[in-house]
């Protein structure tokens, strides 16, 4: 097997975990960083990588046959362009870019490069998505009408770079890129409208509270939401079609299924007595109307992208995270984020 050799910019959080944590074929081998931190850079060597604190001689390498950019988001412009136009082929993490205009560029410098160019999109082999997608797939509980997916925590966001604005910080960038990017690869067609709802509660400088609904042509519709100040969690999903519902409570995956047997409700003349008071809508339905199932099993490959990525270096496979789908994600997001300025629905075509 070939060996394809990775230079890492960027050896902080995500640079290490490339390098020493996610699963990869043995084609693939992590040779080399550059960072501008010593700090970092010891933390590389100590690690087995040859060393940089000098882009160009870094760049200039013809070892190196691609390059992960693991920096900032701000930066990633200027750093994936370079490591381009040096001739490398470049994985981006997420998200790729501040706006549309910024990937446009990054595409086009690609293309002038005959180099390739992905997004490191690691949550689409989430055991909790490949469950819930799944159940949607398969209609485990008939036509999907409606999902929510959330992450939720109580603690903020951290004092470093993803709390500034001028850095790329925020919530939609740092987990909205992935809820979103795992919904549009769920719900088929397009997104017809977009509305978001921005929060500063612990911070004035970026969001961190985030409602994002989008509206499929499907007729699905998808909320998207991040919170940083939850004391009381919500679940991680909820699914609801036409046959019953789906929830996935927690990061453990306990849930469950409550599937539809009959539907063939009878309504009483005299209105009951409910928990909520006297209620026709509100009143239980017969348990013997419905079925508790368990959750199915979801495969995962959480070798995935780098298995994908060697054998698009070998020339025999596209991108599993491709440019459409990346120019994509980054439409919702802008849109999200006009949408949080105006207050306002917009229409859309994505």
């Amino acid at each position: 097997m070939k060996t394809h050799n990775i230079g890492i910019i960027g050896y902080g959080g995500m640079g290490s975990y490339h390098h020493t944590r996610i699963e990869k074929p043995c084609g693939i081998n992590f040779l080399s960083a550059y960072d501008i931190s010593a700090a970092r850079l010891e933390k590389a060597k100590n690690n087995g990588l040859e060393t940089f604190d000098n882009l160009d001689d870094f760049l200039a390498d013809s070892r190196i046959d691609a390059v992960l950019v693991a920096v900032p988001n701000d930066k990633h412009l200027e750093l994936c362009c370079a490591a381009m136009n040096a001739g490398k082929s470049v994985i981006c993490e997420k998200p790729v870019a501040i706006n549309s205009e910024e990937l446009e560029e990054m595409i086009e410098c690609s293309k002038k490069n005959n180099v390739i160019f992905t997004v490191h999109q690691n949550r689409r082999m989430d055991e909790d998505y490949r469950i819930m997608k799944k159940i949607f797939d398969e209609k485990m509980i008939g036509d999907v009408f409606r999902i929510e997916s959330r992450v939720q925590g109580s603690r903020g966001i951290a004092d470093t770079w993803r709390r500034r604005k001028v850095h790329g910080g925020g919530m939609l960038y740092d987990w909205g890129v992935h809820l979103i990017d795992q919904m549009l690869c769920m719900v088929p067609g397009k997104v017809t409208s977009i509305f978001a709802e921005f929060q500063y509660i612990s911070t004035n400088e970026v969001d961190d509270n985030i409602r994002l609904t989008m509206w499929f042509d499907s007729g699905v519709s998808a909320l998207v939401e991040i919170g940083t100040c939850n004391f009381i969690m919500l679940p991680i999903w909820y699914m609801c079609g036409r046959e019953g519902s789906a929830q996935i409570d927690y990061w453990n995956l306990e849930g469950r299924i409550n599937h539809l047997i009959d539907n063939d409700i009878k309504f009483e003349d005299e209105i009951p007595s409910t928990l909520v008071g006297p209620s026709i809508t509100l009143a239980p339905r017969a348990e013997d109307t419905m079925e508790e199932l368990p959750l199915p099993k979801a495969e995962v490959d959480k070798g995935f992208f780098y298995k994908n990525f060697y054998d698009v270096l070998e020339g025999r496979a596209e991108p599993t995270v491709s440019i459409p789908q990346i120019k994509r994600a980054m439409k919702v997001i802008d849109t999200a984020f006009e949408s949080g300025r105006i207050h306002k629905i917009i229409e859309c075509d994505i």
